[in-house]
């Protein structure tokens, strides 16, 4: 799951289907689909000529609270603004205290899937917790400021142009 930032009203351009140019280019045309990836498709698709800015949703949720945009209480993250309010919160964000935001990458060993006795490297029997090892990744202070760069880019390419951001 992630959060896009976007500029919904920015005008889109035709672009060749990605699938239709990739891995499945091969199709035959007697499969149904006519060449295409999917029967539906037209060979082409539709992508905005603003940046775009995509983030994780661990890291939308820090980045949106960094801004001062709340995240509602079911953990929903969508939200619109202006521009230049935007801007604002960027130049704040900036200067803020934002070692809140950092982690280090985080390994959870495996657990809550029961236990299972073996054999020790000193010969002694040890109880193992079993079940899948998390990783959480990291978070740095970098990542942090290029996450709001890229933001900036967005920003002011919607404020030079009139339009609104939105986030979801």
């Amino acid at each position: 799951m992630s959060v896009t930032f976007w500029c919904p009203d920015a005008p889109r351009k035709q672009v060749p289907c990605q699938f239709c140019q990739g891995e499945y280019v091969d199709f035959p045309e007697g499969n149904g689909r006519g060449g295409k990836c999917d029967r539906f498709c037209t060979g082409f698709t539709e992508e905005s000529e603003a940046p775009e800015v995509n983030v994780a949703n661990g890291n939308a949720v820090g980045i949106l609270s960094l801004l001062g945009f709340q995240v509602d209480a079911c953990g929903y993250m969508y939200g619109s603004c202006t521009a230049a309010l935007m801007r604002q919160r960027l130049f704040r964000a900036r200067n803020l205290d934002r070692s809140a935001l950092e982690r280090g990458m985080e390994i959870q060993e495996g657990g809550h899937a029961g236990v299972r006795v073996v054999d020790g490297e000193d010969g002694l029997p040890t109880i193992q917790r079993m079940g899948p090892t998390f990783i959480v990744g990291g978070n740095t202070d970098e990542q942090t400021l290029g996450r709001l760069a890229r933001l900036e880019q967005l920003a002011l390419y919607a404020q030079e142009r009139g339009y609104e951001i939105t986030w979801g």
